[in-house]
């Protein structure tokens, strides 16, 4: 229940990307933004995740891990349900089709503050519970059952109702089922994180809480103070802020390759050659299925690989592939593949993908060491967040716009110089840790010393 409750988050990020055409026609043709509207919407749910996860992040770190948990998964299932019941232009006219835009957004934004804390308070709740040597191998179930598992039940979702639907009714109202079968493993993971139990780290945590605060209150009445300033707990906040500035900008700026090469090649990408070799829908759906499906198997033996060879050599080997070595020859080879081989092209580089994203499996441990457990969740949730959600959250569009201005058959297009830059950013910020660690500046495990 604690891995699957982020099936919830990004199974709804997966079928809005998957029905990003239908969503521009229902919502923002016409003038009302198009594509670039579109995937300005998929950012919005990025941008509010480092609010979410500074809201939750608190939350999980002074009432419990467990409540934040089923506080988010609940805020997601009724936001991604809701989104399949709203009013279009294309159904109900320009009132009820301006509502329903103005909604959507508003559910989407939602969506970004549960989201926010839901994989992170996860990914903390599961580092702690679990043995020190099988951390890796733990964590790998974010991927199966969330990161991975979602987009490809997702994927598999959409490409049935494709298949079994005329384009006309996809429009009209097959576009809303994907949404609406989220109801049905929402509601069973809600009913079964009543029964987690919370982490020993926690309960420790507040019991040294407690056991400081009577001390405390001991000292004062010993010493006939009353204002027990020295005895006062730094918040959360102030905490994270004063004490670890620099894990926080680390894994922040370390998690932002991920986030582009979540995002951008795989979902983006072929979104884009779609429109531009006009490939069926069902045969892009499929392909993205590949992309996903890979992982979702592989997820487990790389969580094995990180337990043996170390959280972070995995993650520099995944930005190094996936952000570095790929992105400029994939996106150019399907700008230039002939029409006739555009669709085999697409699902060897979808293949190619799923290899690399694989390797991300290890960023959840890599940003979970990086803290203590005093601000741990808050802090994995404000630098996962911003790294992956506002890089994440922005390629797309970015993407989008950089394609009117970049040509995509040039050496190096829009989608794939996003991916460099990330990349490169992530990988400074690794090497940088590094650094700062040898000088006794930032402490890069709290959890697991080695291997790392």
């Amino acid at each position: 229940p604690a891995a699957g409750g982020s099936f919830i988050e990004w199974y709804e990020f997966a079928i809005y990307s998957y029905l990003s055409s239908y969503i521009t026609d229902n919502f923002f043709a016409d003038g009302r933004g198009g594509s670039v509207g579109t995937w300005a919407g998929f950012a919005i749910t990025f941008a509010f995740r480092p609010l979410g996860g500074a809201f939750f992040g608190f939350l999980a770190d002074r009432f419990g891990r467990k409540p934040a948990m089923q506080l988010t998964i609940l805020l997601m299932l009724v936001t991604t349900v809701l989104q399949g019941c709203l009013p279009s232009f294309s159904c109900c006219g320009d009132t009820w089709g301006w509502f329903g835009l103005v909604t959507l957004l508003v559910l989407r934004a939602l969506q970004g503050l549960s989201a926010g804390g839901e994989l992170s308070t996860a990914a903390v709740y599961i580092s702690e519970i679990s043995p020190r040597e099988t951390l890796g191998f733990n964590l790998s179930w974010i991927s199966v059952s969330g990161a991975f598992g979602a987009w490809t039940v997702a994927a598999i979702v959409v490409f049935i109702i494709e298949s079994s639907l005329s384009k006309a009714d996809m429009l009209a109202w097959g576009w809303r089922l994907p949404y609406l079968t989220s109801l049905a493993p929402g509601s069973l993971l809600i009913f079964f994180r009543q029964y987690l139990e919370e982490t020993e780290d926690f309960e420790g945590l507040v019991k040294e809480a407690a056991a400081k605060k009577a001390n405390g209150a001991d000292r004062e009445m010993e010493e006939g103070s009353s204002a027990g300033s020295e005895a006062a707990e730094m918040g959360t906040m102030q905490e994270l802020l004063a004490n670890h500035k620099l894990a926080l900008l680390v894994g922040s700026l370390g998690t932002a390759g991920i986030g582009a090469l979540w995002y951008v090649p795989p979902v983006y990408g072929v979104q884009f050659i779609q429109q531009s070799q006009k490939l069926p829908s069902n045969a892009v759906t499929f392909s993205e299925m590949l992309a996903f499906f890979i992982p979702t198997v592989l997820a487990m033996f790389v969580g094995m690989l990180v337990d043996s060879w170390g959280a972070c050599k995995v993650h520099t080997l995944a930005l190094s592939l996936g952000c570095i070595v790929s992105p400029v020859p994939l996106f150019y080879w399907w700008a230039h593949v002939p029409p006739q081989q555009a669709i085999l092209s697409v699902y060897l580089g979808q293949i190619i993908l799923g290899f690399m994203l694989a390797l991300t499996t290890s960023v959840y441990l890599w940003v979970v060491e990086l803290f203590p457990v005093k601000v741990r969740v808050t802090g994995v949730s404000i630098a996962y967040n911003i790294g992956i959600g506002i890089f994440g959250g922005l390629g797309p569009v970015l993407s989008d716009l950089g394609n009117k201005e970049i040509s995509p058959k040039g050496p190096v297009s829009a989608p794939a110089a996003f991916t460099l830059f990330a990349g490169a950013l992530s990988l400074g910020a690794v090497a940088s840790s590094h650094l700062l660690a040898r000088r006794g500046l930032l402490r890069l495990t709290h959890i697991r010393d080695a291997p790392y």
